[in-house]
């Protein structure tokens, strides 16, 4: 260096002391900025924590690292560092130890996080470590997230870390240990960001035996739900969504899903998203769904066919998503079809116990009143019937059906005087019932129908 540029070894060795004052002052600021806009504002510090993890990439190794990583990139690949980890026994448990202290559990934590979301063959040493070398992974990384002044970072990282074991090995913990660990997450205060918190439910969802406890926490759900598809970080988002489709395995019925909520978040998604991937995994999670009736029945209704329709106008990247949007928009429309069905009404009519739904919207109606004419009106006979139910729901819907069949058949103010079908309405509008409110409110929506055609009859009554 002296021959080509002239400058003295002393000079060279204070360049270098400039350069790592300057590195040690980057990683100060990067960690300001995690406690900055961390836990104080509770928004998701992702670009902070990416700014610190390249500075601790670009950063030397700590002294008090185990002998096993000593000589290990950290930015080597996951191949090399599992072999590092193979080489010698207990280097796991060194590495846990090694996170008392806040410089190593960086450097420590960063290259395992790395190393597992490189190569998921990697969850293999923890599987060894769980069962031959019985190392209690749990507490050692619990300790590191519950530790007084643990710094954002590498709470996000040790939660990242234990729920992905938890998720990819969940035969080596407890349900009590699953809970313990949500129940820190979600803890006010708690170092983890709001996005690390996230991170760690969605690794624990991809655990099938723990899926039912967790979504059934409180907190869990709403976390996943509540999501603003308008102004969340698009990494936060796609977290939110990879949940939904995590749960979309799940059997019909298994998990107390609220169809009407993720349909709705989902729509939302679609309407206000123009993230790719975001955009795909939305149309895989309502694919998932759409075999479900519950499901089926609230995608129909809440209009998702003309959102999904509008998509295929924008411009994407991916000319895949194109066929991705093609296809749902076929198969929501062969549901909407489905759930037209003049079949599909007479046998809830038949089972005696009516529900809101799409056979009862105005689209139904208008698609199919006529039908209602077969076998001397039939269904209407059953229809009116249904009115001196005991259930609520169905005297409203029946209340409401009957209504739109006056609205919308040519006939039908006179089909339902020959049932005397507006003597036993008016007596449900004057029912003082507390439980008969939405019953009174359709009473008399449906009276008013039948009223306004019997003022419309006379009109046509020659002068």
């Amino acid at each position: 260096a002296r021959a080509i540029w002239g400058f003295r070894p002393q000079t060279i060795f204070c360049l270098q002391l400039v350069t790592y004052f300057q590195r040690a002052a980057m990683a100060a600021d990067a960690s300001s900025l995690v406690a900055r806009y961390g836990a104080a504002s509770g928004e998701p510090t992702h670009s902070a924590a990416e700014l610190l993890r390249s500075e601790i990439l670009r950063s030397h190794a700590p002294n008090n690292i185990p002998a096993a990583l000593k000589g290990v990139e950290i930015g080597a690949p996951a191949l090399t560092k599992k072999a590092a980890f193979e080489g010698q026994s207990g280097a796991i448990a060194a590495s846990f130890d090694a996170c008392q202290d806040a410089g190593a559990a960086r450097w420590v934590l960063t290259l395992i996080c790395d190393m597992l979301r490189e190569d998921s063959s990697c969850f293999s040493l923890f599987e060894e470590a769980l069962g031959k070398q019985q190392v209690n992974v749990y507490e050692k990384l619990l300790a590191v997230v519950t530790r007084q002044g643990t710094e954002q970072y590498v709470a996000d990282k040790a939660a990242w870390l234990l729920s992905s074991v938890i998720g990819n090995a969940p035969r080596f913990f407890t349900e009590a240990e699953v809970r313990g660990l949500v129940e820190t997450l979600q803890k006010q205060g708690g170092a983890c960001s709001e996005l690390g918190v996230l991170d760690a439910l969605v690794n624990l969802l991809k655990a099938d035996s723990f899926r039912a406890l967790l979504w059934k926490m409180p907190g869990v759900s709403e976390t996943v739900t509540t999501v603003s598809a308008q102004n969340a970080p698009p990494p936060y988002l796609y977290k939110c969504i990879f949940a939904m489709w995590l749960l979309s395995f799940e059997a019909e019925g298994a998990l107390n899903l609220q169809e009407d909520i993720l349909v709705k978040k989902l729509r939302d998604v679609l309407v206000h998203s123009r993230v790719e991937k975001v955009i795909r995994l939305s149309l895989t999670v309502l694919k998932n769904l759409l075999g479900r009736t519950a499901f089926a029945e609230q995608v129909v209704e809440l209009g998702v066919l003309e959102v999904v329709q509008q998509l295929e106008y924008e411009k994407w990247r991916d000319a895949e998503l194109y066929d991705d949007i093609r296809d749902l928009a076929c198969q929501i429309s062969a549901r909407v079809a489905d759930m037209s069905n003049f079949d599909r009404y007479e046998r809830e009519l038949k089972e005696g116990q009516l529900k809101w739904g799409f056979i009862h919207s105005s689209k139904f109606w208008a698609d199919n009143v006529l039908k209602f004419e077969q076998s001397d009106y039939k269904a209407i006979k059953m229809l009116a019937a249904l009115l001196h139910s005991t259930d609520p729901t169905t005297m409203a819907v029946a209340c409401h059906d009957i209504g739109e069949f006056v609205a919308g058949h040519p006939l039908g103010k006179k089909q339902i005087a020959k049932l005397q079908v507006k003597e036993r309405v008016m007596e449900l509008m004057g029912s003082t019932s507390a439980e008969h409110r939405e019953v009174r409110r359709e009473a008399l929506l449906c009276c008013q129908k039948i009223m306004l055609n019997k003022w419309q009859d006379m009109d046509n009554i020659p002068q």
